[in-house]
């Protein structure tokens, strides 16, 4: 029940702004908010069932596995792998099943997109043990370096997407030499700061990033050199389609959830060679540094 509880908890501070509430333009052109409390409260209860599942399967919190038979043991990892992969399967035919809804494949390209970012995030913080609170500042320097590149040098998609993902791990690594030797809060605060100054940065140098506006202008994506236009040359006519602007939204969605499932699969295989045990390793020793601390100061 713990483990349904603050899962739930949990899916309500993330979903409660993200499906709780629809925003819309009004006849007059105000916003209008419009609450969804029934899509919220499917949401919270698929995390409270999914936590209290968890929980009772695996032992989280509390051990109830002891009182389960085998069988039923091998019969719950096969059922939670297959829910993975009726997941993933959700995940590929969700731009045929909501292809006229554009509101579904925006979100479903954000859900995406943070999915890539947690399971990222997850090297740092999960196997290293490393409390990095300015991980959204690489972020963001790649966003801002595809666009900037892709507008000023009028590179393709697939020129611009590998190189600002370089940039993004080079500032990584930029910041990393000088911070890595720091522990605990002080590594939390120097990437914090680290962060914050990339926001100022982006917001205050207006003639090259656009500051609060942004940077617009930015060349639309092409399927491998084939525009989403509606021209004879574009993507609808190449494969005799009616030509949608959907059409390149689910070509987007499409490339993000391959570039999430390479980042869970990157994750997954780090985690089993040597590096990424020796990062475990260091996670397990800075946990045992802190217990012996707080022991010490105890007694």
């Amino acid at each position: 029940m713990k483990s349904g509880a603050l899962a739930a908890i949990v899916a309500f501070g993330l979903f409660s702004l993200l499906i709780g509430i629809r925003t819309d333009q009004g006849p007059t052109g105000a916003l209008e908010l419009e609450p969804r409390l029934m899509a919220l409260g499917a949401f919270l209860a698929v995390a409270f069932v999914g936590g209290f599942l968890r929980g009772w399967l695996a032992g989280e919190p509390l051990d109830f596995t002891s009182y389960l038979p085998d069988e039923l043991k091998a019969a719950a990892t096969q059922v939670g792998r297959f829910f993975g992969l009726a997941l993933l399967a959700f995940a590929i035919v969700e731009p045929i099943v909501f292809y006229n809804n554009r509101y579904v494949l925006d979100l479903g390209i954000l859900v995406l997109t943070y999915v890539m970012l947690g399971w990222g995030l997850n090297i740092v913080v999960g196997l290293a043990g490393l409390l990095d609170l300015g991980y959204v500042a690489f972020y963001a320097v790649g966003a801002y370096s595809y666009a900037l590149l892709a507008q000023n040098f009028g590179w393709s998609f697939w020129i611009c997407l590998p190189i600002a993902g370089l940039l993004a791990a080079g500032w990584g690594v930029i910041l990393g030499f000088p911070v890595l030797r720091l522990r605990g809060d002080y590594l939390a605060i120097v990437t914090l700061a680290f962060g914050e100054i990339i926001r100022l940065v982006l917001l205050n140098w207006q003639s090259f990033t656009g500051g609060p506006n942004g940077v617009s202008g930015i060349p639309r994506p092409s399927f491998f050199g084939i525009p989403f236009t509606a021209d004879e040359k574009g993507f609808a006519a190449t494969f005799g389609l009616e030509f949608t602007p959907t059409h390149r939204i689910v070509f987007l969605y499409y490339v993000i959830l391959a570039l999430a499932l390479l980042t869970n699969w990157v994750t997954l295989r780090l985690r089993r060679l040597p590096v990424g045990r020796a990062w475990e390793a260091l996670r397990e020793d800075e946990i045992a540094c802190r217990s012996l601390c707080i022991n010490t100061t105890k007694s």
